[in-house]
């Protein structure tokens, strides 16, 4: 049953984030998703927004930007049919695969603490009869050729998941909303554990080494750092990794439009960057996403190289900026789409004129702003989204070699 629950952190969650390895490469991806909020037993009351989970998670592992999950979704289905569901995953995946398992909806403990999930046709008094325990779960992936499991379980008690189990698989990674004796929540959103998880994941603020992809360890510290702030989530939300060597990759995180840009159009950045939020599209504004204490040359040609596409916003400043030139070279290449708009009549010098007098370039009218955002996001969203890319094509000099104003080698000043 899903009920408010206080806040507080666990100090023996399993597994720590394995920072120094590289994430383990997967072949194949099967996505489970069951959803279970109508119940034939008066006793066991209705939920109402499961169905909103599993929607939200079918959308995201079904977007072909950042997933590439077969995706099979379960809503209010019956324990057999569960089980039969369960079972065929596990028998068609391979070694190197991954199986994704996702259960949102009720979970209670039984006699010995074991986990039950509970299905449609689930009768309360018949716990071991009608209901699954997650050891039947555990027993298939045991059974599976597969060497990746990734488990999230959205329910109360969910803590409990590997509880009086006859053994782990090799390679299981799981995420459970509580530890085993407290109770989950949910609200018009969904359950909040789940929305914690789709909006990380939806988000490239997840993605803390800016690599673009996202591991099970930059998940969790998201998840972590959302319960910290806020009081009305899950109280324990519990990280576990069982016969693993390596941290695993599971989802490539949104491309940002990198904007480039002079101090001086600060505004027009905010209100082109809030606009493009707006319509779903991430945006990387160094002003916001950079921290103190980043080594702000790294983290910017690891998004650079990760963007979806650069908006390059020229003035009578940016033009003779060393860090915006280093910035629009790095993104030339890397073959990330350029989009220069000129938001004032200008002469462009000789070498601008050189480097990029090929990439057509719109004069942006600052009357009717608005418009002109229009106008780009439109742009943006005919872009073809690339893949990330590991090395650039061609060299591109050091923005902070030779420079006389010692301000621009920390974050830059432009």
């Amino acid at each position: 049953m899903w009920v408010l629950a206080n806040l507080s952190t666990n100090s023996n969650v399993m597994g720590l984030a394995l920072k120094d390895k590289p994430s383990v490469p997967v072949q194949n991806k099967y996505a489970l998703l069951i959803g279970v909020e109508e119940f034939d037993d008066p006793q066991i009351g209705r939920l109402n927004t499961v169905s909103v989970d599993v929607q939200r998670f079918s959308d995201l592992l079904n977007d072909r930007d950042r997933s590439d999950f077969v995706v099979s979704t379960l809503l209010n289905p019956q324990f057999v049919e569960a089980r039969k569901q369960i079972s065929e995953v596990c028998r068609k995946a391979k070694e190197n695969d991954v199986i994704f398992f996702y259960y949102s909806g009720h979970g209670l403990l039984g006699e010995h603490r074991s986990l039950y999930l509970i299905f449609s046709d689930s009768d309360s008094k018949y716990l071991d009869a009608t209901c699954l325990e997650t050891e039947f779960i555990l027993s298939q992936f045991r059974k599976s050729a597969c060497r990746n499991f990734i488990v999230v379980a959205d329910c109360c008690h969910s803590g409990a998941f590997f509880n009086n189990v006859r053994g782990v698989p090799k390679g299981l990674y799981a995420l459970t909303a509580c530890d085993e004796d407290e109770t989950t929540m949910e609200n018009e959103k969904g359950g909040v554990f789940t929305n914690i998880i789709v909006t990380g994941l939806t988000s490239d603020y997840i993605d803390a080494d800016r690599d673009g992809r996202i591991t099970f360890s930059e998940l969790f510290s998201y998840i972590i750092d959302e319960v910290k702030e806020d009081p009305l989530t899950p109280r324990d939300p519990q990280k576990w990794e069982w016969n693993v060597s390596r941290d695993i990759s599971i989802f490539e995180s949104p491309k940002p439009v990198f904007i480039s840009y002079r101090r001086t159009q600060k505004v027009l950045v905010n209100q082109l960057s809030e606009k493009l939020r707006d319509k779903g599209i991430t945006t990387f504004v160094d002003t916001e996403k950079l921290r103190i204490g980043d080594d702000w040359k790294y983290q910017l040609e690891r998004v650079i190289k990760n963007a979806r596409v650069m908006i390059f916003v020229i003035d009578a400043e940016i033009i003779y900026s060393k860090v915006a030139m280093w910035e629009i070279e790095t993104a030339d290449a890397h073959g990330i789409p350029i989009l220069p708009i000129m938001v004032e009549e200008i002469r462009l010098p000789g070498m601008f004129e050189n480097k990029f007098g090929h990439i057509n370039r719109v004069i942006f009218d600052m009357t009717t702003t608005e418009t002109e955002i229009d106008n780009l996001i439109d742009h943006i969203r005919k872009l073809r989204i690339r893949k990330p890319t590991s090395i650039a094509n061609k060299p591109v000099k050091d923005p902070t070699e030779k420079l006389q104003d010692p301000e621009s080698t920390i974050p830059p000043t432009r």
